[in-house]
């Protein structure tokens, strides 16, 4: 059966960087969104890190296979490799920034602890913080002015408009202060991750991943558990999961078929693995997903 898996876009159904010279690329929500009928089907992003400001209108997004409304005005910041769409109404009214991820470490080169805090999705409601919301409307109409004009110093501005809302971003997800250790033991992990996005369908032992970050597994464990409270082995299973979630839920494989794409020697196998970290079967996750 062929396989309908989410796909990887640029921008959304793009497979071309935007052709300008700029390292970001500035539109609104509706821009883009009103050539889809208002709906961003789920998909994905290798190297890009999105941050959207929605001001007013309906909104919902889909997170890997979890569905949710948003509260507007909001921000959300898309890390790459993450699944998501969103469904707007047609008055929304926003704006979305797209950056390649490399762009990060220059935008916080004088404040690198706070990377780390953009690893993950986020969505920060702004309803009740009349400061933040101020913040990002002054912050997002400055983005939108200077990228459509042509002074002198516009990529200035755009950049270092930009470093304002991704130190704001970071702050707001709870910026960490641990400096020497704590942040070689981040950037650790952050290789970890690396590693198993390249090769968690190899099952590959623990000793194989250590030896690539130049630690002993007992060591790679317990700087996994310092940093995010899971085993190294949970988190390849973590990573395991979330592939068959997406497969389930994304793509007209059937479970034998998904279990072998995965890397499992036996489908039964792969169904009891799935049952006991999900808590119910393949199909009936399936199932569910359909339903909703």
């Amino acid at each position: 059966m062929e396989e309908k898996s989410i796909p990887t876009y640029k921008l959304f159904g793009e497979q071309q960087l935007w052709p300008t010279p700029e390292p970001i690329h500035y539109e609104t929500i509706a821009d883009r969104s009103a050539l889809y009928d208002w709906e961003i089907t789920p998909h994905s992003h290798d190297n890009l890190l999105q941050i959207l400001f929605l001001q007013e209108g309906g909104a919902g997004m889909t997170l890997e296979t979890q569905a949710a409304p948003l509260a507007t005005p909001c921000v959300v910041m898309m890390p790459p490799r993450q699944a998501h769409g969103f469904r707007f109404s047609s008055d929304v009214v926003g704006h979305i920034v797209t950056i390649p991820y490399f762009l990060l470490g220059e935008l916080l080169a004088l404040a690198p602890e706070l990377k780390g805090q953009l690893d993950t999705a986020l969505y920060i409601p702004l309803e009740d913080d009349e400061e933040a919301l101020a913040l990002m409307r002054m912050c997002f109409g400055r983005i939108a002015r200077e990228y459509a004009g042509g002074e002198p110093g516009r990529l200035s501005v755009l950049m270092a408009t930009l470093g304002l809302v991704v130190v704001w971003l970071a702050r707001a997800a709870g910026a960490s202060t641990g400096a020497g250790r704590q942040d070689r033991v981040r950037h650790r992990i952050e290789r970890f991750l690396d590693l198993i996005e390249r090769h968690f369908r190899e099952w590959q032992p623990l000793a194989f991943y250590a030896g690539r970050l130049g630690v002993s597994t007992a060591q790679l464990n317990n700087n996994c558990r310092s940093e995010t409270g899971a085993s190294a082995q949970q988190m390849l299973h973590d990573r395991l999961l979330l592939e068959a979630r997406r497969l389930l839920a994304y793509s007209d494989l059937d479970v034998t078929a998904i279990s072998y794409s995965l890397g499992f020697r036996d489908p039964a196998y792969f169904s009891r693995f799935f049952a006991r970290r999900q808590g119910m079967s393949p199909s009936a996750f399936r199932d569910a997903n359909r339903q909703r």
